[in-house]
């Protein structure tokens, strides 16, 4: 794993309130680095690599490591980022529209 993923991991396991009936992929465009959060199941698996059976379904963030730290610690609300354009979202926006992040409630 890179070091820009690695520093994601810890604050993505905690990031999501609630499982979310999909696959986010969370991509650093700082180095091109990813990871993939599965809310599919009971308890939501954050990893470097692309769960089973996830195809080309799931949603994708691009941003930059400093950005995507901030927003998955809950030190920046996820929408504020989105509008400003620091954000970019792609792909199942049906995933999208069913994640509850902390620090967003």
């Amino acid at each position: 794993m890179s070091r820009a993923a690695d520093n994601l991991l810890d604050p993505a396991t905690s990031a999501f309130l609630a499982p979310f009936a999909g696959v986010l992929r969370v991509e650093c465009t700082d180095d091109g680095s990813s990871l993939w959060v599965d809310g599919r199941g009971d308890a939501i698996m954050v990893s470097d690599k692309a769960p089973p059976e996830v195809g080309g379904r799931f949603c994708l963030w691009r941003s930059d490591r400093s950005t995507l730290s901030l927003i998955l610690s809950g030190q920046r609300q996820f929408e504020t980022a989105y509008t400003s354009g620091r954000v970019k979202i792609s792909g199942d926006m049906a995933v999208m529209s069913r994640i509850e992040l902390k620090g967003a409630e």
